[in-house]
């Protein structure tokens, strides 16, 4: 998983993460994965994970779309993702330009191993020129508890066919 370009990626420590209860419910961890440290959520009730990005980091000569994945594991005790859709939203610009909901619970099953969470996509060409691409993962409508989740941090790159 690297984090330079082509692909681009930001560890945890570079978002903006929100939780309820607040620390120490999430604390650090040594990770030995692409990401050296993460972010483990050992109970929370919701959740907010945001960051922004300068679009000119994007420009191309032509269109291009670009994916965002969350880079997550799961613990073997990991609960409650069954029953608590997570938002991911895309914005440029300050304009929505994705938004979906996802039970996690299908990955909850596969314990301990980094998976992709898919967060988005967007597009970009030479006809921007400034601005900003802003993502989130929430889950702030319900008090339903939920735990036991490492986040590392995102990844970004162009779409394939």
């Amino acid at each position: 998983m690297p984090c330079g370009i082509p692909n681009r990626g930001r560890p945890f420590a570079a978002l903006n993460l929100t939780f309820n209860p607040s620390p120490p419910n999430r604390q650090r961890r040594s990770l030995s994965s692409a990401f050296s440290e993460g972010a483990l959520l050992q109970q929370v009730n919701w959740i907010e994970v945001t960051g922004k990005m300068d679009l000119t980091l994007f420009r191309k000569r032509v269109t291009t779309t670009y994916t965002i994945h969350y880079i997550v594991k799961f613990q073997v005790d990991a609960f409650g993702w069954h029953s608590a859709s997570i938002k991911f939203k895309v914005r440029l610009n300050g304009k929505e330009v994705f938004c979906n909901s996802m039970i996690l619970e299908p990955y909850r099953v596969k314990p301990n191993v980094w998976q992709q969470l898919p967060g988005g996509e967007f597009s970009v060409s030479d006809s921007i020129t400034c601005g900003n691409m802003e993502f989130g993962m929430f889950e702030v409508e319900t008090d339903w508890w939920k735990g036991s989740m490492v986040l590392a941090g995102i990844k970004i790159n162009p779409k394939t066919a």
